[in-house]
């Protein structure tokens, strides 16, 4: 269907309007069409349009032709796709709609890490009640989340941080990346909400430099390259059941997947409207998913993956079923570990001893630091040869619940309140030992 001529002209005028308000960042995005650039930035700017609240009919095409880039950067693109489009030619037409959609303005400076160390992160974190104050206390104010939902965490820490790090005439590094492309059509509860990611794409502050990646799995280890080496927190709110509650080493792929026929229902991955889902049929009815749902990465995964890309690691509104396989890697017993075992509330005592009696004693609010943590964790991610290798926590924090005053919080945190039927979650606070 032809594109409506008056939200075609619309649209030229906002590309115009973008270079004529801010003619500096117009002369800075040179860089981001440089032939080492290039592809890099098409790659974002992809994942721009595809959270942008433009006119669909445009976001559509925008896509369709910034799909053929790839890795050839801008010689791939169908100039007179972009130019019908922009009424630009491509290097043009590229370096104006990251400006309107805040490609590269707010860029994570890959060289930006703290110079912290470790004993000084526990220090700055052991006895307080909100940990992600360490971003107005270390000389790098960075932050990823891995798994960002609906940006309702990203909104919230940006209101309490950024006005105390820009008094200070510091800059607060911000990167958010979930595996939902926001185009798809699933939950709003689940994926990037279009206007609160405009609204940070577009925040007037200098001091954010924000970024955010749809269609962007965490375990890809590459993709990580162009961003920080490590930031100051990683976060993961709400670590998701079952990509996080069953691990693989411990229990088995068959065995998993044997065990989520029999509690979640049958499922396959099939064709619907063009794309892959996952289908599940659960209590007679049939279920659509994205197609990775059931696809079980367990707590190793999620524990080595904090571990290097924060100084400070923090799990949020952590349900029952993932906080056991997660507190079964973190204590020094083998025996808290044990082979082709699913973890009950009935069984969990036998295997974890007295310290899981004494984390459920815990009220709302209430915490405990963990006396003991294995130090002999292994690495399961093969990127820089580190497979193999092994790691520890040197303080691990558990607290119970999910809400808990001035700590900001995802989505999923906020509604725990109102699922009558779940137990109170867990929020953990992990110091990687190195």
């Amino acid at each position: 269907m032809p594109l409506d001529q008056r939200v075609l002209a619309d649209f030229r005028r906002r590309l115009r309007e973008a270079v004529e308000n801010d003619r500096e960042a117009w002369a800075a995005s040179r860089r981001l069409v440089a032939s080492d650039a290039a592809a890099e930035t098409l790659q974002r700017l992809h994942a721009a349009v595809a959270g942008s609240s433009l006119d669909r009919g445009i976001r559509e095409e925008l896509l369709r032709v910034l799909a053929l880039a790839g890795r050839d950067g801008l010689q791939a693109i169908s100039q007179e796709g972009l130019r019908e489009l922009t009424g630009l030619n491509p290097t043009k037409a590229v370096r104006n709609l990251c400006l309107l959609l805040g490609v590269g303005a707010g860029a994570v400076d890959a060289g930006a890490v703290s110079s912290l160390a470790q004993e000084k992160v526990e220090a700055a974190v052991r006895g307080k009640d909100n940990p992600f104050d360490v971003l107005l206390e270390t000389d790098v104010a960075s932050l990823v989340d891995c798994g960002a939902g609906d940006l309702t965490f990203e909104e919230t820490v940006v209101e309490q941080y950024l006005s105390p790090l820009e008094r200070a005439g510091r800059v607060f590094i911000l990167h958010a990346f979930d595996r939902l492309d926001p185009q798809e059509p699933f939950g709003a509860f689940v994926q990037a909400d279009r206007d609160r990611l405009q609204r940070l794409r577009r925040h007037p502050s200098p001091a954010l430099r924000f970024q955010y990646d749809g269609h962007r799995d965490m375990f890809d280890l590459a993709s990580w390259r162009r961003d920080c080496a490590r930031y100051t927190i990683a976060v993961c709110n709400s670590p998701s059941t079952p990509t996080f509650a069953y691990e693989p080493s411990r229990l088995g792929d068959d065995a998993i997947r044997a065990h989520l026929r029999q509690t979640k229902g049958e499922f396959r991955r099939l064709k619907s409207k063009g794309r892959e889902v996952l289908e599940v049929l659960h209590g007679g009815e049939r279920l659509t998913f994205p197609p990775w749902k059931f696809d079980v990465y367990g707590p190793l995964a999620l524990l080595d993956l904090l571990s290097r890309k924060g100084k400070l690691a923090i799990l949020s509104a952590v349900d029952m079923e993932v906080f056991r396989e997660v507190l079964s890697q973190l204590l020094p017993e083998d025996t808290a570990r044990p082979q082709g075992v699913f973890f009950t509330e009935s069984n969990a005592r036998q295997f974890f001893g007295s310290v899981y009696g004494q984390l459920l004693q815990l009220g709302i609010g209430q915490k405990m630091i963990l006396a003991k943590v294995r130090q002999d964790i292994p690495r399961v991610l093969d990127d820089d040869g580190k497979r193999g290798d092994t790691y520890g926590f040197r303080y691990v924090e558990i607290r119970r619940g999910a809400m808990f005053p001035g700590v900001p919080a995802g989505r999923t945190a906020y509604l725990f309140d109102q699922m009558k039927l779940e137990a109170a979650p867990w929020f953990l606070t992990l110091v990687p030992a190195q």
